[in-house]
């Protein structure tokens, strides 16, 4: 039997959840059944995910976009795009993230009609209607994936009935390795932690708000991630609050699971979330993890089971943390995060969502090939 041959296709890699995501998933398809392309049309002069160029089983092409105004760098990526997909013959093409999705839809020329998959990785709640008019128009010649089963129900329920078995749902994948560790965290120092962007959309001003209630614990809340929309007020609130010696702002990092390994308890106070990969690596890492309802999209999370909700409000997520922080050290608290890392591992392994996409690439395949097939008889 031939290999299928895949494009993964994306501007670039930066450090982001779903270009982690992207990137293991090309790291752990199965190369004895496939053959793997990456293409970056509009890369940056190094990789944020290095180890990938070391990897002989994956062929990489990198395009550097020369023009500086926006209308002509968007019009050469594309003419870039049309002629990597001319110039080759993949089986299936696939990639992430609204802009790449629509320019590589719009530059891959007819031969590629019902092979190309779209993977949308942020809550519906999130896309600019034109956005999802874009989604519907081009998922006609495509295919959508994307990682949550709400977000599934919702994106079929806004396409036309004969398009709905073109959007399918995969949750994230995890390699348990990376996050799980048997080191015992410190007990005598309580660490709260939170890992994302420094946006609106993460909410962490909210941790701040809460962790000014809390001075008479000793504590330190460590928030993770690049700098963003909210980077100043954060800073501001942190100097506002003379929180400065219980607060920390840490750039992004290569070793993100050092400080999940570190972390007590782990705060996801998102407005909204997809499928949130900073829970699932708390949970494989064994933290106490405490998120908020709007994020709990696929109630991942069952309050007081395998974590706490909380709904949203400043004073519920105080009463949920002095909750968590009073039970640290009794029986209750290893339980709900022992069955925290139990769901994670039964439901995101790495294996179960590259199984997945392999079935959805075969599938996929399969059906171009009878329909074109039955063409051809007629």
């Amino acid at each position: 039997m031939n290999k299928i041959n895949l494009s993964f296709v994306i501007s670039n890699l930066g450090p982001g959840g779903a270009e982690r995501q992207f990137v293991e998933l090309i790291k752990n398809i199965d190369k004895s059944k496939f053959t793997v392309s990456l293409c970056l049309y509009a890369a940056n002069k190094g990789l944020f995910f290095s180890d990938l160029e070391n990897d002989a089983n994956v062929k990489i092409e990198k395009n550097l976009l020369n023009k500086k105004i926006k209308p002509l760098k968007i019009l050469e990526a594309l003419f870039y795009l049309r002629r990597y997909f001319l110039n080759n013959e993949f089986d299936i093409v696939l990639t992430t993230l609204f802009m790449n999705g629509l320019f590589v839809r719009l530059a891959a020329p007819s031969k590629y009609k019902d092979r190309i998959i779209s993977t949308i990785r942020n809550a519906l709640v999130i896309y600019k209607k034109r956005h999802l008019f874009l989604e519907r128009i081009l998922l006609k010649n495509s295919f959508v994936v994307v990682n949550t089963r709400r977000a599934e129900k919702e994106f079929q329920s806004i396409v036309p009935k004969k398009y709905k078995n073109r959007i399918s749902s995969i949750y994230n994948g995890f390699d348990l390795s990376r996050f799980y560790s048997t080191k015992n965290r410190d007990g005598n120092k309580l660490i709260i932690g939170n890992v994302g962007r420094q946006t609106c959309q993460k909410n962490q001003i909210q941790l701040i708000k809460v962790s000014s209630t809390l001075k008479n614990i000793n504590f330190q809340l460590q928030i993770v991630g690049s700098s963003g929309d909210q980077s100043k007020l954060l800073n501001e609130s942190i100097i506002r609050n003379i929180l400065d010696q219980k607060v920390k702002i840490i750039d992004n990092v290569t070793n993100i699971e050092e400080y999940y390994r570190n972390f007590d308890i782990f705060i996801l106070s998102s407005h909204h979330e997809g499928c949130p990969n900073v829970l699932f690596e708390a949970m494989l890492s064994k933290c106490f993890c405490i998120v908020s309802r709007s994020a709990n999209t696929d109630d991942f999370v069952t309050d007081g089971e395998n974590g706490l909700v909380y709904n949203g409000t400043d004073e519920d997520l105080e009463n949920k943390l002095r909750y968590a922080i009073q039970i640290k050290h009794t029986e209750a608290f290893d339980t709900i995060r022992e069955n925290g890392f139990k769901y994670a591992k039964e439901n995101f392994s790495m294996d179960k969502m590259v199984k997945s996409y392999e079935k959805l690439f075969i599938d996929i395949l399969n059906k171009y090939h009878d329909y074109n097939n039955n063409s051809r008889e007629k």
